[in-house]
């Protein structure tokens, strides 16, 4: 993971005089070896969990976001009669659609700094998930919670796109005023197609601006 010290340089901007690493890094001591990397990388580790709601539609969007790097993990539980292999496979086939879709596609930066992509990571748990996922026998129709063996790697983009906490962008007759639709996203057709837009919360986080990459 390409990891940005400008994240936790912000923290100290307005520090002038002397500026000790230890005090204010590691909080006062180190005993033995220690990792600057691993260190930084936890001050900038943040969780989020927030409510949505669209339309008649209401869920819990949840992540881990370090810097650049989003974080989505994920417990599936399989209904009975689905073999390990076919999860296997399954895990394989929408961990690359997810990751495809949603990474390296923009980064975040302000005028003047290095561009870092913004990449997501999907880690398939057994515990502390921020999603639970029934996977039952194809085809039905999959929502955020329940997915198929029929699903598609853009299918199961589109879903986590929901655990990221943005809403469907397709016509829905339950929800006549519902804005944007027919947008040709990943939240409209199952597309690999992610404009800027649905990145922004993740530069919002960490006080930048999303870019091109």
């Amino acid at each position: 993971m390409a990891l940005s010290l400008r994240g936790i340089a912000r923290r100290y901007g307005g520090v002038s005089g002397s500026f000790s690493v230890v005090d204010r890094i590691f909080g006062g001591s180190i005993a033995g070896q220690v990792s600057l990397r691993n260190r930084l990388e936890s001050m900038a580790r943040r969780e989020f969990s927030f409510s949505v709601s669209e339309c008649i539609y209401g869920w819990t969007a949840a992540f881990q976001q370090t810097w650049s790097l989003i974080r989505v993990r994920i417990r599936l539980n399989p209904d009975a009669g689905i073999s390990n292999a076919t999860m296997t496979t399954l895990r394989n086939t929408w961990q690359n659609g997810i990751e495809t879709t949603w990474g390296n596609r923009w980064g975040v930066g302000r005028q003047g700094e290095v561009t870092l992509p913004l990449v997501l990571d999907v880690q398939w748990v057994a515990n502390n998930p921020h999603h639970n996922v029934r996977v039952r026998t194809g085809p039905q129709r999959s929502n955020m919670t329940t997915w198929d063996t029929l699903d598609t790697g853009g299918v199961a983009a589109h879903e986590v796109g929901h655990m990221l906490g943005n809403p469907d962008e397709y016509t829905d007759t339950n929800c006549p005023g519902r804005s944007p639709i027919n947008t040709g996203t990943v939240m409209d057709n199952n597309s690999a197609n992610v404009p800027a837009r649905l990145m922004q919360r993740f530069a919002n986080n960490i006080g930048s601006n999303v870019v091109a990459i």
